[in-house]
């Protein structure tokens, strides 16, 4: 794969990365011209990439798709390209902003990191993923006392070195100089089978009771709602819980002033066998 394909997510100029990608391919292949991907394209005119890059054409969807099939993009390539496009071409402040959001949910997809099955001890204890990110964000300066006090509930002192330590080992921190960073911006726990995610799950939900019965209302949110709807109604729900679920973790990654670790969960569960004609069949 080219060099700037791979870095397509770190472009917000589509112009720039359509002129990066045409001078590399120049320089990796003789016959590579903008004729040459006009014509895999299917661009009439041998200049209309040339016309595009220097900002006197605009690209259009029926462009877009052509290019997207010449440059061989994957589907997320695809889908980030044509927000590019979006935010870039936009005349609109509020068709802008709704690129740019798109733009910044794809960019945090990419960043999962996938966690083997030789990793998933990262998710058999609940307070990895928490010390994960005070030891990036808090100022405990190396003292691990420090840093197990700082969790709800508190761990002991060894128990926040063991973390560290296997975080590290794991490659999911890394220390430069006297400060901890991630490695990758989030987690992804896909590859785990789920009885390995039982246990923390629990804890998690463990936690939860214990907060919606001790914080202040101020500190977390709760909210309990029973519903009678349909299937349809409900994969709707889930749809817009999904979607509000990826706009929290686009901001919050881009957050510059973190406070806390907080654990978000979204559930929605039956509480009743089917009911209605379906049922009695």
């Amino acid at each position: 794969m080219s060099i700037a394909l791979e870095h397509l997510f770190d472009y917000d100029d589509f112009r720039k990365f359509m002129q990066d990608y045409f001078d590399e391919q120049k320089k990796l292949r003789a016959v590579f011209s903008h004729r040459f991907f006009a014509a895999k394209a299917g661009f009439s005119s041998s200049s209309y990439c040339l016309n595009v890059i220097r900002g006197r054409f605009n690209l259009t969807p029926k462009s877009i798709e052509k290019i997207s099939k010449a440059m061989d993009f994957e589907p997320l390539q695809k889908a980030y390209f044509e927000a590019l496009v979006q935010y870039n071409q936009a005349q609109q402040v509020d068709e802008r902003d709704q690129a740019w959001e798109q733009i910044l949910q794809i960019r945090k997809q990419i960043e999962f990191t996938h966690v083997t099955t030789r990793e998933q001890a990262y998710f058999s204890k609940w307070y990895y993923p928490v010390v994960r990110e005070l030891a990036v964000e808090s100022e405990w300066n190396g003292d691990f006392r420090v840093l197990a006090r700082s969790l709800t509930p508190q761990i002991t002192t060894e128990e926040a070195r063991e973390a560290v330590k296997n975080l590290l080992e794991w490659g999911l921190l890394k220390k430069n100089g006297e400060r901890y960073e991630r490695v990758s911006q989030m987690l992804d726990a896909a590859e785990i089978p789920p009885i390995a995610l039982r246990k923390i799950r629990r804890e998690y939900i463990q936690h939860a009771i214990g907060a919606v019965e001790s914080m202040p209302k101020d500190e977390r949110f709760a909210a309990f709602t029973t519903l009678a709807m349909s299937e349809s109604s409900y994969n709707y729900a889930v749809d817009v819980l999904e979607e509000a679920r990826k706009k929290i973790i686009a901001r919050a990654s881009n957050d510059t002033n973190v406070e806390r670790v907080y654990e978000m969960m979204l559930v929605a569960f039956p509480m009743s066998k089917k009911v209605g004609k379906e049922a009695e069949g």
